[in-house]
């Protein structure tokens, strides 16, 4: 296999070389399906693993907030308190949304959330790039106008001292002088 390859598949968070799927996050950036969720847990809930639309969780009465993390979920997910509500990676430290040894119907739903937040991610990257793009151009448009200006005024003022030099033939340039 391509060293190239072989790092398009490399998760940048665990460093799993053989991830099962990578997902991008940034342009150089990509993650395994498991680093996805736990990076972005507050996009998604981390019980029914439902992407919230736009990235936006639901409203606060409609919610319940992680006591150790970000991570939102649907207030009817959660299994009945223990109070205050810890979701399945802070409660467990060697849970995974995506165990590799047995996929089922639980791994399916993390692929699909996975897919959903890795896109919404790559749409604001791009969204991020365009909008700087159209910075850079105005910028460029700007300092080309300004660069016309400052060789308009130049020629002008060789113009002048072009006209200069006719009416005065005897007075010596500048650069005659030494």
């Amino acid at each position: 296999m391509n060293p190239e390859q072989n790092l398009s598949r490399q998760c940048a968070a665990c460093g799993e070389q053989e991830a099962f799927l990578t997902y991008a996050v940034r342009q150089n950036r990509r993650l395994c399906t498991d680093c996805l969720l736990k990076e972005h847990r507050h996009l998604f809930c981390p019980v029914c693993l439902d992407v919230y639309a736009a990235t936006v969780p639901p409203p606060p009465e409609e919610s319940i907030v992680c006591h150790n993390c970000p991570s939102v979920a649907h207030l009817a997910c959660p299994p009945p308190p223990p109070s205050p509500f810890t979701c399945p990676p802070c409660s467990d430290p060697n849970f995974s949304f995506f165990p590799k040894s047995k996929p089922d119907q639980e791994s399916a739903y993390a692929l699909v959330a996975a897919a959903k937040i890795s896109a919404a991610l790559m749409n604001n990257e791009a969204a991020e790039l365009k909008k700087e793009a159209h910075k850079k151009i105005f910028a460029a448009k700007e300092a080309k106008k300004r660069a016309k200006e400052a060789l308009g005024n130049l020629q002008d003022i060789v113009l002048k001292q072009r006209a200069s030099e006719k009416k005065n033939p005897n007075k010596r340039k500048h650069s005659d002088r030494r």
